[in-house]
């Protein structure tokens, strides 16, 4: 994306520069028109889709998402040592215990105007439940808490709202649905599937023009090689040519001396 605005840079910065790689031209083809896309679309594509590959390498990366935690000031989360200890819970044991009758319409209560809310059935033997309760669009973190209800009494033991989490989980929470551009709502979605969309055709255009290089580069070498060759013919030959002519003259000069 960078080396991409970079190369997008106009060399003679007046208007009608600009506009031939800022905005679409109609009644183009061929190259011109595979240019005039390749640099409008880059440009205003450039900064979403910036966010979509940093955002993207947040979420595949370990390294990545270690380093947002630092550059928040935060220590990264430790990871799970074992397959067996990422895997969630089984509710098989939760069957022995109290049931979420309690719980439900607690966390129903706890906060107004939500939208969804989400329970991780706890393990065999715990005493409380954590609901994420959301009240945005389920890509919108800042719009989400998480409320822990004792199972048996149906007590409050725990609210958390986004705004209490660490910066760094703040700014994981943010990167992890800036990818998809959820972490804006609709508007936010449909900037980051445009970009996209637009990504699609940064490919096609620039092979496109990649090939019409290839083939003009291809043309012009040809060119140059009959060039050399009809030179090299040329200057093969322009020695016999001299001949010839010196030939010619002497026999003018035997003419006219025996016209005299």
């Amino acid at each position: 994306m960078l080396s991409g605005l970079y190369l997008w840079l106009p060399r003679v910065w007046t208007w009608r520069q600009v506009r031939a790689v800022a905005w679409f031209r109609g009644g183009l083809a061929g190259k011109a028109r595979d240019f005039n896309w390749h640099n409008t679309i880059g440009l205003w594509s450039a900064i979403p889709l910036a966010v979509v590959v940093a955002s993207g390498a947040v979420i595949s990366y370990p390294w990545a998402s270690d380093l947002v935690y630092r550059i928040a000031g935060d220590v990264p989360p430790p990871r799970p040592s074992t397959p067996a200890q990422a895997r969630s819970t089984s509710a098989a044991g939760f069957t022995r215990q109290a049931s979420l009758d309690l719980a439900w319409p607690r966390a129903m209560q706890h906060v107004e105007g939500w939208r969804a809310i989400s329970v991780r059935i706890p393990a065999d033997g715990a005493e409380a439940a954590a609901f994420t309760i959301d009240r945005g669009t389920s890509g919108q973190p800042q719009k989400r808490g998480t409320l822990t209800i004792a199972t048996r009494t149906g007590e409050v033991v725990k609210w958390e709202p986004f705004s209490s989490l660490s910066p760094g989980r703040r700014l994981r929470s943010y990167l992890r649905f800036a990818h998809t551009g959820e972490v804006w709502g609709v508007a936010g979605q449909t900037i980051a599937g445009t970009a996209s969309l637009g990504g699609a055709f940064l490919v096609w255009t620039g092979i496109s023009l990649a090939i019409r290089r290839l083939s003009a580069w291809r043309s012009r070498r040809v060119e140059g090689r009959r060039t050399m060759s009809k030179e090299s013919s040329d200057l093969v030959g322009e020695p016999a040519k001299i001949e010839d002519r010196r030939r010619g003259l002497i026999q003018l000069e035997s003419m006219s001396d025996a016209v005299r």
